[in-house]
């Protein structure tokens, strides 16, 4: 329990389904999901429905229980078709977040840590390609290594924005814009202050 309580809490889950786990676990299926419907928003006044399907496989060997994938489906828009994605659990910390998952169904980038199949780490901004899917009907991920040569930045830094003045909120912008987030800044233009929202965009290395 408390390894799932873990991987759970580390994948942005919180303690949610702290009980529906003691309650999978104690009847020994060897596999089960555990499924949950809730209101995603970023700041911006449309608020989009997430169901999430978390699966959860018993281990033929141990009496473990493992946290593998979690499936997203999100309808953002009432007219628009819903969009499922599967997002699988990594045991060394490079799992993507739920926020991370909607942020980059949404079409925003996320700023990763990754791992080669060799084990080496790695940082690189990734996307979802909603034009291209694998055979399990994933969409495919676009990857902007760091060789691409985005800098976040020094991007910021050719708007007037006020909160890079102090160190601190600065470096708040720029985490909550690696994490993929809409983050409301202020633009100061011609003296007069502007609230607008900003995004990463690696892709062409702007925001």
């Amino acid at each position: 329990m408390q390894y799932l309580k873990d991987q759970l809490k580390y994948t942005g889950f919180g303690e949610t389904f702290d009980a529906e786990l003691r309650e999978n676990i104690l009847k020994g299926d060897k596999d089960f999901k555990v499924i949950h419907t809730g209101i995603m928003n970023n700041g911006v006044p449309n608020k989009d429905t997430v169901t999430v399907e978390l699966n959860f496989k018993m281990s033929d060997q141990s009496d473990m229980c493992f946290f593998n994938s979690y499936k997203v489906n999100l309808q953002i828009e009432e007219n628009k078709p819903r969009l499922e994605q599967t997002f699988y659990i990594n045991n060394d910390n490079t799992s993507i977040t739920l926020k991370e998952a909607y942020n980059l169904m949404e079409g925003r980038s996320v700023n990763k840590d990754l791992k080669t199949k060799e084990g080496e780490t790695y940082n690189a901004w990734i996307s979802l390609n909603f034009k291209e899917t694998d055979s399990s009907g994933n969409f495919k991920l676009n990857q902007f290594h760091q060789n691409y040569g985005y800098d976040l930045e020094a991007s910021l830094e050719k708007h007037s924005i006020k909160e890079l003045l102090t160190p601190q909120y600065k470096e708040d912008l720029i985490n909550s814009l690696k994490k993929g987030n809409l983050q409301s800044v202020t633009f100061v233009v011609g003296g007069e202050e502007r609230k607008q929202f900003v995004e990463a965009n690696p892709q062409f290395k702007t925001v």
